[in-house]
């Protein structure tokens, strides 16, 4: 699946959004940059893109994020709204010092699972099927 880069002459933000299909339906998004006002709406309709699948089940790598603000944290739960609408899963991976220390202030960490490593993440994902 393609990258996605926001325009760096729109704004001073940038985001990287790859996703690679992974076994069971699982897409691994690893996001890069920053998650702001400036680039939500692209990862918003990156990750849109994907909940045509059935019962998609979405890993967020947020390890390489190196900031995100208030627009990004109401991004990321609108896509969980999405994706759970969907009959799906999304989970956070690995986030990276910064953005797990904004998930902890705001509560976030309360509704994500969140795992250390992607393998971790599957794992729970496969029982989470098995389970519905």
């Amino acid at each position: 699946m393609p990258d996605h880069q926001a325009d760096p002459a729109s704004s001073e933000a940038t985001l990287t959004v790859h996703t690679e299909a992974l076994a069971d339906q699982t897409v691994l998004v690893t996001l890069s940059g920053t998650l702001d006002h400036h680039t939500s709406a692209q990862l918003a309709q990156s990750l849109h893109a994907l909940l045509p699948a059935a019962r998609p089940a979405v890993l967020l790598d947020l390890s390489e994020l190196s900031f995100i603000d208030s627009t990004g944290l109401t991004c990321l739960l609108q896509v969980r709204r999405a994706v759970h609408d969907a009959c799906g899963a999304i989970d956070l991976v690995a986030p990276s010092p910064p953005v797990k220390h904004l998930l902890g202030l705001t509560g976030i960490d309360q509704v994500f699972p969140i795992h250390s490593d992607r393998h971790t993440a599957q794992a729970r994902q496969a029982a989470h099927r098995q389970q519905t």
